[in-house]
């Protein structure tokens, strides 16, 4: 991780050290050319950041400049980074992108960077950068009469006030963008609209509702990395209504062809956690050695040491309160203090020998009437089942 993490910063140097003047002639400085290839050379074949990276510094060795085309492949850069939950550096490059195009000369850059910006700064808790970034982006885009990306702003402001929950507030203005957007046949912000009232729902418990939009977001979207976010969400709503074999359908299509690596270990630490919920020794045993020696991220080794306390004391594997307390200093010294709640949490339960609650399977009897419910799930099956099919022929 660290190797991407100083490629990603050796390219945002070089940027920051070439001139973006048209009739320019002066090259990038040498030596920086030369250390920042060095440092993509170490990334690995597999890496999706590489091909982006080294076209990066191909664009501005080639047009000893920064062309707009080098601002399109920093944001795919970001975009990549953002699916990883690599947000802080995803809000550096999104960042470099909205200093170095500015409006009006750049405005379709600047008012995604911005958006971006707005986002990624949400995420690692940046709230007064989340805030400009989104503000700036609103102003740009109602400066140009821009519905699409105006919309597209009003969702991340959306995502804030349920980030900080206000989720009457979210779900309020989320409703007068899909009002619009369904009225003007604005698809791709209709479906990013579904996708983030599904996450309301969710965080109201309501994960009947919460299916129900996710599923139709699906239906509207048609980019792979958003329909990955979509099927994880799905698959956690039905994780929360207890119909697990549903939710292990949709972490496992995940988990099965996601082309990001961080992506396929999160599903992968969601079945370990399923495994643990329906009592299957052998599945969690499996799950946790794949993830034991993976280079998780921070924020995802939190969950895994939680997840594999908890599965030891589930299923009496010996050492678990150790483990529990491993896990929550880990999360402490992370920062990561809900997950350090939820660690202590279920080191009380296992002291005071009270089981940790799963909600029960619920597969064989009707969901309140729901029948979508089950349609819905039975195309996870489906879509499962596909993806199986397809790893094994490739593995064949």
């Amino acid at each position: 991780m660290w190797r991407s993490t100083f490629a990603g910063l050796a390219v945002l140097r070089l940027v920051d050290q070439t001139e973006d003047s048209e009739d320019s002639t002066k090259p990038p400085p040498w030596s920086v050319l030369y250390t920042t290839r060095e440092a993509i050379a170490a990334l690995s074949n597999g890496d999706p950041a590489r091909g982006i990276l080294t076209r990066v510094v191909e664009l501005i060795d080639s047009g000893r400049r920064i062309s707009a085309e080098v601002g399109d492949q920093l944001m795919a850069y970001g975009r990549s980074l953002d699916v990883e939950g690599r947000w802080g550096l995803a809000a550096e490059v999104f960042r470099t992108v909205a200093a170095r195009f500015p409006a009006p000369s750049q405005m379709r850059l600047a008012i995604e960077s911005c958006t971006a910006l707005g986002s990624a700064s949400r995420h690692i808790g940046d709230w007064d950068a989340s805030a400009r970034g989104y503000a700036e982006a609103q102003h740009l885009a109602d400066t140009i009469g821009d519905r699409a990306a105006s919309l597209t702003v009003q969702i991340g402001v959306a995502g804030t006030l349920m980030s900080r929950g206000n989720l009457q507030a979210a779900d309020r203005d989320l409703d007068e963008v899909l009002e619009e957007a369904h009225a003007t046949s604005l698809e791709s912000v209709e479906a990013l609209a579904l996708h983030a009232k599904a996450s309301v729902a969710h965080s109201r418990g309501d994960y009947q509702r919460a299916v129900h939009l996710a599923y139709r977001s699906l239906e509207l979207t048609t980019n792979r990395s958003s329909r990955e976010r979509i099927l994880a969400d799905i698959a956690a709503a039905y994780a929360g209504l207890g119909m697990r074999d549903a939710a292990r359908d949709g972490y496992s299509i995940v988990a099965l062809t996601s082309p990001h690596q961080w992506v396929r270990w999160q599903a992968t630490l969601n079945l370990m956690e399923l495994a643990i919920g329906d009592g299957e020794r052998e599945a969690f045993v499996d799950y946790m050695k794949q993830a034991e020696s993976a280079a998780l991220d921070a924020r995802l080794r939190a969950y895994f040491l939680f997840f594999k306390a908890l599965g030891h004391d589930r299923f009496e594997m010996g050492a678990a309160q150790d483990m529990f307390d491993s896990a929550a200093q880990f999360a402490s010294d992370h920062g990561f203090h809900q997950i350090e709640f939820e660690i202590e949490a279920a080191a009380e339960r296992s002291r005071a020998n009270t089981p940790t609650y799963f909600p029960p399977a619920i597969e064989d009897r009707p969901l309140a009437g729901d029948e979508q419910m089950h349609t819905i799930a039975e195309a996870l099956a489906l879509l499962r089942e596909a993806a199986t099919s397809g790893t094994a022929g490739e593995s064949g």
